[in-house]
């Protein structure tokens, strides 16, 4: 049976499972190797849903053949759409981005840069879709919505009707109209966002991201959070005597370890047996790891890597300090949270604003500029290592906050949302 008793408010609620199963297809741009939150999700739910007894197959459009970073279930499909050798010359490749930041003043340039970077992956999705012909099909990220959404346009002109699924894993704000996010250039900001109207459904990680769809939206996008898995008492952290600060997420500039550094920095000789463990990997590990060098502080913090088992990690803390700009439904926050550590992070940072309770499962943190989130986290830092109680009353709460996204429940709303996709569909 399912359960439904802990579903909040403006979440889908499950119904009764499907009798047979279904041919359910996920559409991903890039999956080989990468270790993020939302190519993690994708395969949790792949896998959970063919366990459901569903034909599951994950596309993606990638020369790479390594293996994704997190592991598929024997029953889940993965086909790899792009050739192995580029189409569009070398050349062409190297001037694509000047052309695409700027070619609103040159329109054709623009719409050619454009088509050489996801062209092909519609067309092939167009293609393999009409042959293969699945009961539903989701897309996760901007790159693969707007793929599918010019597949599916290409499709139901030739007559061919599949009912299509937009899931979202930021902010909206930051996945369709920031200019510093996925192509550079007003084009592809434009052609995301128009995206999204091709989509039967529109999945969103909080109810918070709801309104920014508007009105014309409003029937069609669902709140559909991120699984979490519950984590016995008996597994679950001891904050009251670790010495550890976890910090966990691609090290990348949206994360901001460098105010997290800088911070630890200023407290550091008064916790002098206290250790500050950064878990990731990304396009800043030279550059944190020289930070981390001119300040002196190599004995003290550690750049951890990524790992295969982070709820380890988790088991030897005594909090998480999550310093990111913004987030979608962060799961390092939420695994932190369900493992019993209390949380600090900022109170202007979505994802995270909407899922630590300050003063009860963490701390939510002021904002400004640099300076003044540096002394923020410095403060909320040396407020929490200086008391066990409180880290130890704070994570007492915390798992039960987590409990409405336990797998069980999640997973049977996501088979709700794709078997109900068919008389949905929008022509």
């Amino acid at each position: 049976m399912n359960d439904t008793s802990t579903v909040p408010a403006g979440y889908l609620r499950p119904r009764a499972r499907a009798a047979t199963g279904r041919r359910l297809v996920f559409v991903i741009d890039r999956l080989a190797g990468r270790g993020g939150g939302a190519e993690r999700v994708l395969i949790e739910t792949a896998n959970a849903l063919a366990a459901r007894g569903h034909l599951v197959e994950i596309i993606t459009h990638e020369r790479s053949s390594d293996t994704p970073f997190y592991p598929l279930a024997p029953g889940v499909m993965l086909t790899r759409l792009r050739p192995p050798r580029p189409y569009w010359p070398a050349p062409f490749d190297r001037i694509r981005g000047p052309i695409e930041r700027h070619g609103h003043h040159l329109p054709g340039l623009a719409h050619l840069a454009w088509l050489s970077r996801h062209g092909g992956f519609w067309r092939r999705l167009a293609r393999y879709l009409e042959v293969t012909r699945p009961d539903a099909v989701c897309a996760f990220l901007p790159p693969s919505i707007m793929a599918l959404a010019y597949a599916t346009e290409r499709l139901r002109a030739r007559g061919v009707v599949i009912p299509v699924l937009a899931s979202t894993h930021n902010a909206p704000e930051q996945d369709f109209t920031n200019p510093e996010r996925w192509g550079p250039g007003r084009l592809d900001r434009a052609r995301r966002h128009a995206a999204l109207d091709r989509m039967d459904r529109i999945a969103v990680l909080l109810p918070d991201y709801v309104a920014w769809h508007g009105p014309e939206r409003a029937d069609r996008v669902v709140v559909m959070p991120n699984a979490i898995t519950p984590v016995a008492p008996t597994a679950r952290a001891r904050p009251d005597t670790s010495r550890i600060v976890l910090s966990v997420g691609r090290l990348a500039a949206v994360k901001r370890h460098d105010l997290l550094i800088a911070a630890w920095a200023e407290l550091a000789h008064a916790f002098p047996d206290w250790q500050l463990h950064i878990y990731g990997h990304g396009p800043l590990d030279h550059e944190l790891s020289r930070r981390i060098h001119q300040a002196g502080l190599d004995h003290c913090i550690r750049l951890m890597g990524e790992s295969r088992d982070i709820q380890k990690a988790y088991r030897t803390g005594a909090l998480l300090a999550h310093p990111a700009a913004f987030e979608g439904f962060p799961l390092a926050v939420c695994e932190a949270l369900a493992a019993g550590l209390p949380v600090m992070g900022f109170a202007d940072c979505s994802g995270t604003n909407a899922l630590v309770r300050d003063g009860e499962t963490g701390l939510l943190l002021p904002g400004g500029d640099r300076v003044a989130r540096v002394a923020a986290l410095a403060n909320g830092l040396k407020r929490l290592m200086s008391d066990p109680d409180a880290r130890v009353a704070m994570g007492k709460r915390a798992p039960e906050s987590m409990r409405a996204y336990a797998p069980r429940i999640v997973m049977a709303q996501w088979e709700t949302l794709l078997l109900g996709l068919g008389g949905e569909v929008r022509t």
